[in-house]
């Protein structure tokens, strides 16, 4: 008996031993020091798709390969002049994985629930099964606060301490109607004052925060409510080798991939919320870290009008 006391004994002693070594493999409280910066990058200084409404980010770090966060290597951060800072100790010639999801919330997380989610006013975040779910329920044209920006980094090895940033890109298009200044006192002037926009537009649901791809072979068509216009607003919106400045008649956010099309519609609203005018467009397209912009007298010339993909959030560069 005294022997089958020792056997299992040290079969416990054993087994505690590998269950260290193995949660040492990854990480370690006697690791090197890595510290690592989520950055937004240079944008737009405009309020609109400016970033300034980001502000909180979660982040989590991986084995590489694996899909469950390391134990106490995941949370949220603040971020604070478009920046969020992470300070962690790895293992020496480990590789790693890692997630950062940048948005907004009324309420900064303290504490992310046991298996890994947090719920923000506009995304559910899953670092469990690294998957981000877009809530549009509800969803309103004109909303800055869907603005968002996340990067993923696979294989990550550490060879020794580590200073390093991360610049985290938009994976939603950012969707523009512009509307000649112009045009905005001709419609004034025929006895209407624009109030409300709303926008139908398709977008996909889901995106796997690691590789970057899409959960739904083809996306749903959202309709974002009507919302208090921005084109009263002093931003302009202007475009690269066009000498006509626009107001910003209706704006908006969609979760889409690489490259897609999309059938795009736009309700106009007087002061009355009398609904003036649907305009439609057909196979505009929108792509992830991109704005287009749809332009024109949309007012008194919708018929007539430039549809341009500009990569470039800061200034305008376009692509046609």
């Amino acid at each position: 008996m005294t022997r089958v006391i020792r056997y299992m004994m040290a079969a416990i002693i054993l087994l505690l031993a590998v269950s260290s070594c193995t949660k040492e493999y990854y990480y370690s409280h006697h690791g090197c020091q890595v510290n690592l910066v989520a950055d937004l990058g240079s944008i737009n200084t405009r309020a609109i798709a400016d970033g300034q409404t980001v502000n909180e980010v979660a982040w989590a770090v991986y084995k590489h390969g694996s899909s469950t966060p390391l134990d106490d290597m995941w949370g949220t951060m603040p971020i604070s002049g478009k920046q969020a800072e992470l300070s962690v100790r790895l293992v020496t010639g480990r590789e790693y994985d890692l997630i950062f999801f940048a948005y907004y919330t009324e309420n900064p997380v303290t504490e992310i629930t046991y298996n890994g989610t947090i719920n923000p006013m506009f995304y559910n975040i899953d670092l469990y099964n690294q998957s981000l779910t877009v809530e549009y329920n509800g969803a309103t044209a004109n909303d800055e606060r869907r603005d968002c920006f996340w990067h993923a980094e696979q294989g990550l090895t550490v060879s020794g301490p580590i200073n390093k940033t991360f610049t985290l890109k938009r994976p939603l298009a950012q969707l523009n109607f512009g509307v000649d200044i112009h045009d905005i006192e001709l419609a004034n002037e025929a006895g209407y004052k624009i109030s409300d926009t709303a926008i139908k537009v398709d977008s996909y649901t889901e995106l796997n925060l690691m590789d970057g791809s899409l959960s739904e072979k083809e996306p749903v068509t959202i309709y974002f409510n009507k919302a208090q216009t921005p084109v009263y607003n002093d931003d302009i919106l202007t475009i690269a080798n066009n000498n006509k400045e626009y107001k910003y008649l209706a704006t908006t956010y969609v979760l889409v991939g690489s490259k897609c099309t999309s059938d795009i519609s736009l309700d106009i609203y007087d002061n009355t919320d009398y609904l003036i005018n649907t305009f439609t467009y057909s196979f505009v397209p929108l792509q992830r870290n991109y704005r287009t912009n749809i332009i024109g007298s949309l007012l008194t010339n919708p018929h007539i009008f430039t549809i341009v993909v500009d990569n470039n959030f800061t200034d305008d560069h376009n692509e046609f």
